[in-house]
């Protein structure tokens, strides 16, 4: 069992979601609503924990703040592993189980993408990280998170001691976006 500690920021909810139909579980923390609605990934893992979801609606919630963006942190797991799960029914059953949760907005992660939030968004009409299709960024195609990823390494490396001129880097995910280290 996980204890939960709250502070000056949250979390200002901790749901464990179940559907008896479907068998699917599902936690979703909202940390903090102090800037708008709480915004963060939907993560799919069989071995996902309330602590991890805790942790990852903090993290949230400080760079959605540090960002200058409107919006609180968030955080969902579905308690699933993504290979051989039904992935548009499981999607719209999580759906349904968060509507009326109005202060929390779901958005791709790890074992979610775009069309997952298409989903979600088909049915409560709310979701960030959607297709281009439907209005969103397409950010695997522009190659976002292989872009911050080389930033954030460029920054960080220094203050490690790591010499990036050279170096070699695997990144693992659904899809790989190279951008060269140590320019």
């Amino acid at each position: 069992m996980c204890e939960i500690k709250f502070d000056e920021l949250g979390p200002s909810k901790v749901i464990h979601l179940y559907s008896k139909k479907t068998q699917l579980r599902a936690i979703v923390v909202v940390d903090n609503t102090a800037l708008g609605p709480a915004i963060g990934g939907v993560r799919v893992s069989p071995f996902v924990s309330t602590e991890e979801v805790l942790r990852l609606a903090r993290t949230m919630t400080l760079k959605n703040s540090i960002a200058g963006i409107p919006h609180g942190g968030g955080k969902a797991a579905i308690i699933a592993d993504s290979k051989g799960l039904e992935k548009e029914h499981y999607f719209r059953v999580f759906a349904k189980l968060i509507k009326d949760l109005q202060e929390y907005i779901p958005g791709p992660d790890m074992g979610s993408d775009e069309e997952a939030m298409a989903w979600i968004y088909d049915e409560i009409g709310r979701a960030c990280g959607l297709p281009e299709e439907l209005g969103g960024l397409p950010l695997d195609k522009l190659g976002a998170t292989g872009f911050g990823l080389s930033e954030c390494a460029e920054v960080a490396c220094p203050y490690a001691g790591i010499d990036l001129k050279g170096a070699r880097v695997a990144v693992q995910g659904p899809s790989l976006n190279w951008y060269p280290l140590g320019r």
